[in-house]
């Protein structure tokens, strides 16, 4: 069986894996044919037996090809082949997560915060409105850089664990704990006694990254 680094090599050039999570390994490329800088996240190769691991995938797929706002990462294109290797490709954010900025610059200036809270709640704000709840708002997953004019242009990436309220494929469901401890709502420590979380839950957590954006250090 072709590996899925294997299956992606004709059509994209690796330049580096960026780092490997729950779902599985995330990769720097680009694109042969168009010279574009993307990313690729794949499916862990020991989980592609796991048909629940990869509807959630294709799911997360599903939605982030549909979304399109300046402040979100854009979704380019997603597949599953023969094999059952499936991949998602992303646009490549330059500048680095804000957990990197504060471990660099500590606290950042009222000025800087306040410009990247309305850009990170317009995005949120866009998703809410179409009925997902992204579910894990942290420092790693907003990424912070310039736009063509220098201004500073934040990014909200990895909708990976993000649900739709309207519960359409039912993957979320009660008693499944997603996101980062040190950040999530208090609702979704009680997930197992079938508490609900809609969009509340991540304004919840960004006002602990607010929080931290401005103090350098942990509400809790």
């Amino acid at each position: 069986m072709a590996t899925p680094i294997g299956q992606l090599e004709g059509k994209y050039e690796i330049l580096e894996k960026i780092k490997e999570g729950g779902m599985g390994a995330v990769y720097k490329v680009r694109h042969r044919l168009l010279d574009e800088v993307r990313v690729i996240k794949l499916i862990r190769p020991q989980l592609e037996s796991d048909e629940g691991i990869k509807a959630r995938f294709l799911g997360e797929a599903r939605k982030g090809v549909r979304l399109h706002h300046p402040n979100i990462a854009q979704f380019y294109d997603f597949s599953i082949d023969d094999d059952g290797n499936a991949f998602i490709v992303m646009e490549f954010v330059e500048g680095a997560p804000l957990d990197e900025v504060l471990r660099r610059r500590g606290p950042l200036s009222i000025g800087l915060t306040l410009e990247i809270a309305e850009q990170s709640l317009a995005a949120l704000g866009y998703l809410h409105k179409r009925g997902i709840v992204h579910r894990d708002i942290s420092p790693d997953n907003l990424m912070v850089g310039r736009d063509e004019e220098g201004h500073p242009l934040e990014r909200l990436i990895d909708l990976g664990i993000a649900k739709v309220l309207a519960g359409e494929s039912g993957l979320t469901q009660a008693g499944t704990f997603l996101g980062k401890v040190r950040y999530a709502s208090p609702e979704q420590f009680r997930a197992q006694e079938g508490v609900p979380v809609d969009s509340r839950s991540d304004l919840y957590s960004f006002g602990i990254v607010l929080y931290e954006l401005l103090t350098g250090k942990h509400p809790i």
